[in-house]
């Protein structure tokens, strides 16, 4: 994960992950308390998962053969719990060079499930040491572990339409095991998030979908646009697995857990978390496969170049990709006006040209055009602000309104 505020950063050697050996998967206790001590592990100051958390862990993936929903949550008063495998098709290096490269936004690889995410305040030393996650065979002979914490706001889910921005903390572990390399991150989130907003999805003449964000309170779903919804709770384990030592290919399994809903009562159905997950893994296995999106190292200097941009040439750039992709007659198109990206603050729209022009790029759109763009007249910022972040802080639910489960 990109533009994390970094708390702790630390490697340490780990030669064996544990004693413990399941021939089979392990028992739904076990489990239980693997995943329990993973998500404390979250909110501890140093440290890793211990091994036998690990050992667990692992046994589990290790027997799960097959794609989609691989477990749900049986225990009463934990929220809904789904977890999903999923393939992704890319080696280790070049996973974490797009995903966790603190110079690519994580909005830019999966531009259909992220909007964006915001520091508050990371340095460029804490920067670097996230970078250490990208260095070639990192984790191999020398396990790496980050902790950070962030603000991620995601793009309008399926389900409800509404788009939501909240707190998190995340524990981030790459290592191996047997000779394959894995990437672990558990996160947690710290708060309720803010209320849920209204957003649309637009197609573009290109055949992509940008979403617009109407800044308005409530779903888009029949009958519930007065809706004042919340995501009280959202906890998620997913581990990143080669297939083999050195391969073009990982496995994933993601879990993850969720209470949202409103008037404090829990309104997520296993099929919304398992799709959410699928959701994700359809469009970063588009992005990893399209070829027409850049090496990490160009699109890492094409972020640079966006974010060395003025305000008004933001907006300036912004507009004129939207007057570009989507067509006047297109439903919400006009939502998408001046004054929409007037009232864009900096870092939506740094997020929403990054990720207008990638989504255009998978589509088959022109590879140059932002670069002209950004090449006619557009105004660079100080370059001693290159570095800045805007906090957001999140809102807490209204008195009455708490979290169902905890």
């Amino acid at each position: 994960m990109t533009q994390k505020v970094l708390l702790i950063c630390l490697a340490f050697l780990l030669c064996v992950l544990g004693t413990t050996v399941y021939a089979d998967a392990p028992s739904e206790k076990a489990l239980f308390t693997a995943f329990d001590h993973l998500e404390k592990s979250v909110g501890a100051p140093s440290g890793a998962p211990d091994a036998e958390s690990l050992d667990t862990l692992f046994a589990f993936v290790d027997n799960i053969s097959t794609s989609g929903t691989v477990w749900e949550e049986t225990r009463k008063g934990r929220g809904t719990g789904v977890g999903v495998a999923f393939a992704v098709p890319s080696s280790m290096d070049r996973f974490i060079r797009y995903m966790y490269d603190p110079n690519i936004p994580v909005s830019a690889v999966v531009p259909g499930v992220v909007r964006l995410v915001r520091d508050a305040g990371s340095t460029e030393a804490c920067k670097g040491s996230y970078a250490r996650l990208g260095e070639e065979g990192g984790g191999l002979e020398t396990p790496v572990v980050v902790r950070s914490r962030y603000v991620m706001e995601i793009t309008p889910d399926g389900n409800s339409g509404a788009y939501y921005g909240y707190d998190q903390n995340e524990l981030t572990l790459l290592s191996s095991r047997n000779g394959r390399r894995f990437l672990l991150t558990a996160s947690r989130q710290t708060a309720p998030s803010d209320v849920g907003k209204k957003g649309y999805p637009v197609a573009t003449r290109d055949g992509g979908t940008l979403y617009c964000y109407s800044g308005k309170k409530g779903l888009t779903k029949t009958g519930l646009g007065w809706v004042d919804s919340y995501i009280y709770t959202s906890i998620a384990i997913t581990v990143y697995l080669e297939d083999s030592p050195g391969s073009g290919t990982l496995t994933a399994v993601s879990c993850k857990w969720l209470n949202a809903g409103w008037m404090g009562k829990n309104m997520v159905r296993p099929h919304h978390i398992a799709d959410g997950i699928e959701r994700f893994a359809a469009h970063l296995g588009r992005f990893l496969t399209s070829p027409n999106v850049p090496e990490p190292t160009e699109l890492a200097g094409l972020v640079n170049r966006v974010r060395a941009t003025g305000d008004q040439g933001l907006r300036t750039v912004f507009g004129k990709q939207l007057e570009a992709l989507v067509a006047p007659d297109q439903k919400r198109a006009s939502m998408m006006d001046g004054d929409y990206v007037r009232g864009l603050d900096r870092e939506e729209l740094v997020a929403g040209i990054l990720s207008t022009h990638v989504e255009s790029l998978m589509a088959g759109g022109d590879p140059v055009f932002l670069n002209g763009l950004l090449g006619h007249g557009v105004a660079t910022k100080d370059p001693s602000l290159l570095t800045g972040r805007m906090e957001q802080p999140v809102s807490r639910v209204p008195s009455g309104a708490g979290p169902a489960l905890n």
